[in-house]
């Protein structure tokens, strides 16, 4: 879990040098001047010398959120949904050779394919060394996961169907890092402060360097949203060759695009005991306060855009767990109240979420229904 990250007061705001990435300008471009910023009826519209934001009222439905039921997987740790009905997880892996733990030989977590139906599970690429912190390609071909060492990740791809794996490359990345950009580009960004487009067959393209560590960063439409520096600076980096860095907000710990990349997910620092998470334009202009929190992690977005889900903690309210909430009202459904120990992720149609959670020194896997 990376809620507490390391902060280096030596660490500076970064400039970045931006490499000639065509194929991404092209891919991330949405080639038009209006957008349809949320779920039923926010439109940002571009102007010349300004923004203007237009909510139009959603159709009510009245059908509020509820949890339909909860499955779980014991000494597993949930990451995504593949297909219908199958789920990657990660666990101890008895069949291959224990590995130096602290103090003593333990069993590596492999990365495994398990049957939701059968409650079957087959290793994926068993290999005595940890695996985990997975993102499956939008095709659901490949799967870009770390093999780490103590707090060291290193990059890798897995051809699925294949079951071959390619390395990408020998530098540390970060354990939190990882986006498919298309079915067979993925970024991620180095400790040194790269950020890296890796394709399938392990070929690497550093697009940007920061000058100083990434504490967060995120493809979105047209260029890369960035943290870095003492006072958690975030930066939007334009895809066009010669541009530089645009400061957009500080106190910032995580940005998450929305999948149609219009829209932001941000979780602010405002205090020392407090942070915020919001809905917010490309600029980082508010559009919607969610919630408030000592902490808040895991934070994704539904495939539609239409929910956000999150785990909470929160020391004054007593509102902790895993919450979702709508994109565009903000109104908040309590969904399990256990912290999640990774980032949530849902299934294709939105309607589960998938979660970890760590009690009794092993992960157990939370399958959230919804409807």
């Amino acid at each position: 879990m990376k809620s507490n990250r390391k902060r280096n007061s030596k660490w500076i705001a970064g400039t970045v040098v931006l490499g000639c990435f065509v194929m991404l300008a092209t891919a991330c471009s949405s080639g038009t001047g209006k957008e349809l910023g949320g779920p039923g009826g926010r439109e940002t519209v571009n102007k010349p010398d300004k923004t203007i934001t237009v909510i139009n009222e959603p159709v009510q439905k009245n059908v509020k959120l509820t949890v339909s039921g909860i499955t779980t997987i014991d000494n597993a740790r949930g990451m995504n949904f593949i297909g219908d009905g199958k789920l990657i997880i990660s666990r101890p892996n008895k069949d291959v050779e224990p590995i130096q733990g602290e103090g003593e030989k333990v069993q590596p977590n492999n990365i495994y394919l398990y049957d939701l139906q059968t409650k079957k599970a087959e290793a994926l690429a068993p290999a005595s060394e940890n695996q985990g912190f997975s993102e499956v390609s939008p095709d659901g071909k490949y799967l870009f996961y770390k093999m780490t060492e103590e707090a060291t990740a290193f990059g890798r791809i897995l051809n699925l169907e294949t079951k071959q794996s390619v390395m990408l490359g020998k530098e540390p990345i970060d354990l939190s890092s990882g986006q498919w950009i298309d079915n067979s580009h993925v970024f991620f960004t180095t400790l040194s402060g790269k950020m890296i487009v890796a394709d399938t067959d392990g070929n690497l393209k550093t697009i940007a360097q920061a000058n100083g560590y990434i504490f967060t960063a995120a493809m979105g439409n047209d260029g890369i949203y960035y943290v870095t520096g003492d006072r958690m600076e975030l930066y939007f980096q334009s895809l066009e060759e010669g541009t530089k860095p645009e400061k957009i907000a500080e106190g910032v710990e995580w940005i998450i695009p929305s999948p149609d990349l219009k829209q932001l997910a941000m979780v602010k620092k405002t205090s020392e005991t407090v942070r915020e998470l919001s809905v917010v334009d490309q600029k980082g202009k508010t559009l919607l306060k969610i919630t408030k929190g000592t902490q808040i992690f895991g934070t994704r977005w539904s495939p539609d855009g239409t929910k956000l889900a999150y785990s909470l903690t929160s020391e004054n309210s007593g509102d902790n767990g895993i919450f979702v909430a709508d994109a565009l009202t903000g109104e908040t459904t309590s969904v399990l109240v256990e912290q999640a120990a990774d980032t949530l992720n849902w299934d294709a149609t939105g309607t589960k979420l998938v979660t970890s959670t760590y009690k009794e020194d092993q992960f157990r896997t939370s399958i959230i229904s919804l409807n």
